[in-house]
């Protein structure tokens, strides 16, 4: 068993993906036009201006910082009413609490949100830190919140499981030189990203499974 353990938020921890959809496809509604399909999977996982130059390259015709702002209002709104914890979470944190594995959250999410949920659903005292989207100057699938995640648990990347849903997520561990786990959310692997993680499982139980049985 590896000595530290990072956590994305979004459709990882939480089950918030699904209230993001939502929350394009309502800011698009409300400023008058349609989310093109195939869109809510280019944005997933990334955040900042990466994020802003995807949708501007998806709807160039759209104010694209301010569709992204609307978007998260609501999506914040939404998570506010309903917050929802992943199956299996529960499980591989109280297995790493057991064998002393030192956690963190690396979300490309605002602080505020990030800690606001995590204090609502009792979670905040498993992990010594959470790294979040002010910490950074380069969003996933760029490394760097993952590799300050190591260094904050003073730890070598190598030395953490990286837990991820998204395919940006999953390329960020992967560069990062974590041992990448990918429990997928609204979208299945495909090659490229197999090439990218450990391992795949359908949910944290599982992945929890594996690990105390040495597996990874």
């Amino acid at each position: 068993m590896l000595h530290g353990a990072v956590f994305d938020q979004d459709g990882l921890i939480f089950d918030t993906e699904v209230q993001f959809i939502r929350a394009w496809n309502m800011a698009a509604e409300r400023m008058g036009f349609v989310m093109p399909k195939g869109f809510h999977a280019a944005v997933t996982g990334s955040n900042g201006e990466a994020l802003t130059r995807t949708v501007h390259a998806w709807l160039p015709e759209i104010d694209a910082q301010a569709y992204i702002d609307l978007t998260y209002a609501i999506s914040y709104d939404l998570q506010e009413k309903e917050l929802v914890k992943k199956p299996g979470l529960r499980v591989i944190l109280g297995l790493f609490q057991e064998h002393g594995v030192r956690m963190a959250v690396a979300s490309s999410s605002h602080r505020r949100r990030v800690v606001s949920n995590l204090e609502r659903a009792g979670l905040l005292p498993f992990f010594e830190d959470v790294i979040c989207r002010e910490d950074l100057t380069r969003c996933k699938p760029d490394p760097e919140a993952f590799l300050t995640a190591a260094a904050r648990l003073g730890l070598a990347p190598s030395d953490c499981y990286v837990f991820e849903d998204s395919f940006n997520g999953v390329r960020a561990g992967h560069a990062a030189g974590c041992r990448t786990i990918m429990i997928p959310d609204l979208y299945a692997p495909d090659e490229e990203i197999a090439r990218c993680y450990d391992a795949c499982f359908p949910d944290l139980g599982a992945a929890a499974a594996a690990i105390r049985e040495g597996l990874l």
